[in-house]
Formats: structure tokens, sequence, C-alpha cells
């Protein structure tokens, strides 16, 4: 319980200290809607609220008498709980496939462009990470490949890197 809080007003104290710095950064004109003060605004902003919800989370659970007198004691002892998402079994060394996928996206990125290079890299992620079944391999690309356009073509207005002859010309259809 006591790492809980502290993990929650360290996070609360950092949050606050640069939220009050990012809001002394003067407004720069810039072509997308999210201008370069506002990022750091959002993302503290939203640490903030993980921080306030981390450390009111962690009273309430003491509170209902979820910690006991011996697990505040010794927490260096304390199990970490299992995960539902677990790795595939047999993939040893699966960080070395996720860094050689990334080294080869960020060099078919600039010649084969965003929209065709990333569903690959998606679900090739999401099967090496575990997730068996097919549909849910599908949806998880498209709704991730879908959500990235969406958010950062069309809402925020950073393009993407289009690739070169006939992938530059797909992703003009597209944006």
């Amino acid at each position: 319980m006591k790492s809980n809080l502290v993990l929650g007003f360290i996070t609360i104290l950092f949050s606050v200290f640069f939220l009050i710095k990012s809001l002394q950064i003067p407004e720069a004109r810039s072509s997308t809607v999210v201008g370069p003060a506002e990022w750091p605004i959002i993302i503290l902003t939203f640490m903030l609220i993980m921080g306030i919800a981390q450390v009111i989370k962690t009273i309430l659970d003491h509170k209902k008498g979820a910690f006991d007198v011996a697990e505040s004691s010794n927490e260096e002892d304390e199990e970490l709980p299992s995960v539902q998402g677990k790795i595939k079994e047999g993939t040893g060394g699966s960080h070395w496939y996720i860094l050689i996928a990334i080294a080869l996206y960020t060099i078919l990125l600039p010649i084969v462009g965003f929209l065709v290079v990333t569903p690959f890299l998606f679900l090739f992620m999401a099967w090496l990470l575990g997730m068996k079944k097919r549909i849910h391999l599908l949806l998880t690309t498209v709704g991730s490949y879908v959500l990235f356009i969406a958010l950062f073509i069309y809402v925020l207005g950073i393009p993407f890197p289009r690739g070169i002859g006939i992938f530059r010309d797909l992703s003009f259809w597209i944006y």
C-alpha cells in the first residue's frame, strides 16, 4: 500500500510541476490542431488524473481491508498477480523479433509508406505477443490502424510517410 501511495504522490508532484512549466511555454503558430505547447499539457493532465486515481484507489482499497497487516509490512516478498494476456510459450527471445520487426518497419516506411507497411507490423506484433484467434488478430490490426489514421491524419493533421511510386499514389486516395 505504501508503495502505491508513494508512486501516486510522486506522479502527482511530477505532473503538477511540469504542468506549471508547460503552461509557460509561449504559443507558437502551428499547422496542426494541437501545437507544441499543447502536447505536454495534454500528457501531463492525463498523468495528473492517473496519479490522483492511483491515490484514491489505494485509499479506498485500504479502507475496504484489501491490504492486511502482513502484506503492508513486507511488500518486497509480494507476488505479482498473474497477467491475463500471457506471452506464447516457446517465444524465448521474442524481444529480438520485435527489434527486427521495428528495424524492418523503419527501413520500409519511407519506401512503401505508412498505409501499406503498418498493418503488417500491427499484425505481427499482436501475433507475437500471444493473440491466437484470427478474428481478434484481424480486428486488433484493423482497429488500431484506423485509429492511427483517424487520430494523426484527420484529427491532428500530422501526415505519415507516403512511400514512393504506386504506394504514394495509393496514399493520396486515403489522405
